[in-house]
């Protein structure tokens, strides 16, 4: 059967293809809305499950492998910012603080009757950061489309003191855990 990723990241598309997995990528066309009545990683699951289900439906034959990313602190969700005001003021409030890269992903095969649904949380510490610093990332539009204002693979490792967990999470696809859950299916 053949991969669709629902996703249109670079990030995810480098790591399936590191990984050896064939695929097709199709970005979903959800909108990101999040559940406040969830928790962060039940909310990280649903935009997952989302887009797998909007590609699902579309190709039913397929394997659909759909996948989100959040940045949490202090229970609050940091996503995408929506303007450079924003990704300042997210990059200022995790300055010198530990925070959690939460990334789910679903791993959906209407035509086989599965859905699988996992999350991988990763604990990261940030160094503290000036002003000047945090306007020079920010206006190299790096943080730009990244949950939290800053991507881990880019500039934006200069920030990273310390990581708990699965790098590949915070760049936004838990390859290793992934692929395991995919031999666990059968799937590869």
């Amino acid at each position: 059967m053949e991969f669709i990723l629902a996703s249109a990241s670079p990030r995810r598309k480098e790591l399936l293809e590191l990984a050896g997995i064939a695929f097709r990528a199709v970005p979903s066309d959800v909108d990101e809305l999040l559940d406040e009545s969830l928790t962060p990683s039940e909310q990280v699951m649903d935009l997952a499950q989302q887009k797998a289900r909007d590609l699902g439906e579309k190709f039913p034959d397929k394997l659909i492998i759909g996948a989100d990313t959040i940045v949490v602190i202090a229970e609050k969700i940091l996503g995408k910012p929506q303007n450079e005001a924003d990704a300042v003021l997210m990059l200022k409030t995790l300055s010198g603080r530990k925070h959690q890269v939460m990334t789910a992903v679903c791993i959906l095969g209407i035509s086989k009757s599965i859905e699988r649904v996992f999350v991988n949380c990763t604990d990261v510490s940030f160094y503290g950061m000036d002003e000047d610093w945090i306007w020079d990332y920010v206006k190299s539009g790096q943080p730009m489309d990244k949950a939290g204002s800053y991507g881990i693979q880019d500039k934006g490792f200069e920030l990273v003191e310390k990581i708990e967990g699965d790098y590949y999470s915070v760049m936004g696809l838990p390859i290793s855990q992934l692929k395991r859950e995919l031999k666990a299916l059968g799937l590869i």
